[in-house]
């Protein structure tokens, strides 16, 4: 029978173009099916982790905007302090440099591409799938939904089972020049506001990405919430001294050798957006016959941060390596690809959920604890830059690491009761 190709791929974000990258590496056949014209805008942080750049392949150092050094915490936007470290915690970038940039890699690397081309449907036979846009159809062996979290692959394939949604809105909001200097190494961090939540800077190369996230389900607070944390961030002088560990990784960040200002000064917002992030539950099927599904669209969001670029690059390399194996006839199904991907990615991603009902019960006390403790911040650091795993956290605790599902279930129960006493206090 005729394939146009071996692997279609729906969707150019990262998860996307990487899997086409390692596939088109090997010689097979790869084709993206992606719905917009890149460059394009896409609404995200941009934090990129140690982690991420250890799974990726090449240099990412072209589309790197910021190194990050420090992180200023605030509490319900007091209680605040400022943590430091020599060794970069992680790097900023903006998500349609990086999208273009991967992209770019699969091209180079002999993956087909074909833009405008959005899927709405497919149909798996016998020996393999069509795929229908508005005017082609394709056939394939494998298809990989990638196109993240509204996406039709999975929802077809009938891959949406236990997700639960989070939303975020963010901006990006320039400044004035003096100010992205004296902060282009600092991430702001505040919790303990909006139950579940948190709101973010972090420094681009010519303007800060503004941003709060939390449950969908209290979105209703989220413009509030990040009307007065702008207000917030306007009123911050620069810090005269700054909190570390005592070791060999500390160095006085740009901040703290300039005289203090009276906050920053912004100008511009270019835009105000919302968007989903897609947190799984528990463990499930991840494929479909001959379909598997990748990051958002797998509903590989990270409960405690919101971060889904890491998961959605290894749910990507995952799916490339699976896709492989079952070409070259390795394996006779793509099973063993839910089973990697649960074994690795959800048991780490329900350990962030844990962590997540610690925090959001406690806020103050954790708050407290790593501005207080060099250890917290050092655990802090570690899991950031990827030496250490949501599941260290667990072990950190020693003996009392026995009652540790407990007290993260009582954490939830506190933190469902928080979020429903936010909520019927702001729709009153």
């Amino acid at each position: 029978m005729f394939f146009d190709t071996d692997v279609i791929i729906v969707g150019a974000g990262p998860a996307g173009s990487l899997a086409a990258y390692i596939l088109a590496l090997q010689g097979i056949q790869v084709t993206i099916l992606e719905k917009t014209l890149f460059p394009r805008y896409k609404v995200c942080g941009g934090g990129l982790t140690h982690k991420i750049l250890k799974e990726i392949p090449f240099d990412l150092s072209p589309v790197i905007e910021s190194s990050i050094h420090s992180f200023r915490f605030s509490h319900n936007f007091g209680n605040v302090f400022t943590r430091h470290s020599a060794n970069p915690l992680m790097y900023c970038t903006m998500r349609s440099d990086l999208d273009a940039f991967l992209l770019q890699q699969a091209t180079e690397a002999g993956a087909e591409v074909k833009m405008g081309e959005q899927v709405i449907s497919f149909m798996q036979d016998g020996s393999g799938i069509t795929v229908s846009t508005k005017e082609k159809s394709f056939r394939t062996r494998l298809l990989i939904g990638a196109e993240g979290a509204s996406g039709i692959v999975s929802r077809i394939a009938g891959l949406r089972d236990a997700i639960e949604m989070g939303l975020a809105w963010e901006a990006e909001v320039t400044a004035d020049p003096e100010d992205l200097k004296i902060f282009s190494e600092t991430v702001f961090l505040d919790w303990g506001t909006l139950p579940g939540g948190y709101a973010w800077v972090f420094p681009k190369k010519d303007h800060f990405s503004i941003g709060v996230g939390g449950p969908a389900g209290l979105s209703k607070g989220m413009m509030p919430y990040y009307e007065r944390f702008i207000s917030s961030i306007t009123d911050i002088t620069t810090p005269s001294s700054i909190l570390d560990s005592q070791s060999s990784d500390f160095r006085p960040p740009i901040s703290d050798l300039r005289p203090p200002t009276s906050g920053i000064r912004f100008g511009e917002t270019r835009s105000l957006q919302s968007w989903p992030i897609p947190v799984r539950s528990r463990k499930s099927r991840f494929h479909n016959g001959r379909v598997l599904v990748t990051g958002d669209s797998a509903g590989l969001g990270d409960p405690l941060t919101g971060e889904g670029i890491y998961y959605a690059i290894r749910s990507g390399k995952l799916a490339a390596e699976t896709c492989s194996e079952y070409l070259s006839g390795k394996i006779i199904s793509v099973d063993v690809y839910s089973e990697k991907i649960n074994d690795e990615l959800m048991t780490e991603l329900l350990e962030a959920n844990k962590i997540k009902h610690l925090l959001n019960a406690f806020p103050l006390k954790i708050h407290s604890f790593i501005g207080d403790s060099d250890h917290a911040w050092g655990a802090f650091c570690k899991i950031l830059r990827g030496e250490r795993w949501y599941e260290d956290v667990r072990k950190g605790f020693g003996k009392w690491k026995h009652f540790w599902n407990l007290v993260c279930f009582i954490s939830g129960i506190v933190k469902k009761r928080k979020e429903k006493r936010f909520l019927k206090k702001n729709t009153v």
